[in-house]
């Protein structure tokens, strides 16, 4: 994870641009996404929401930056589009479909 200096002299850590990992295999139908880890053998199905903010999670992006995109594109407020983005990479990240933080740093 890449880290910043703050004019205090206090050190602040970059935003986090959420990666979806490349070596998934992914097939959508009608909105909704299937995943498939060739790693665990495990599918993982998400709905309509969650297949457009994981096509979003290309590592350009922060968290604030998808959120932001997304309420603007669907008319929400983004703090609580942020939650709710949030609360997906949680999920996202327990089932190990995201790259690891550590190797955002260097990629």
């Amino acid at each position: 994870m890449k880290n910043c200096r703050a004019a205090a002299g206090e050190v602040v850590t970059a935003p986090i641009k959420p990666r979806i990992r490349e070596d998934l295999t992914t097939v959508e139908l009608d909105g909704e996404a299937v995943i498939y880890d060739d790693r665990t053998g495990d599918l993982h199905h998400l709905n309509s929401t969650a297949t457009i903010v994981a096509k979003l999670c290309d590592g350009s992006a922060t968290i604030r930056e998808l959120a932001i995109d997304i309420a603007y594109a669907f008319q929400l407020p983004e703090d609580d589009v942020e939650k709710q983005i949030r609360s997906l990479l949680r999920k996202l990240r327990r089932a190990d479909l995201l790259v690891d933080r550590s190797d955002q740093a260097h990629g």
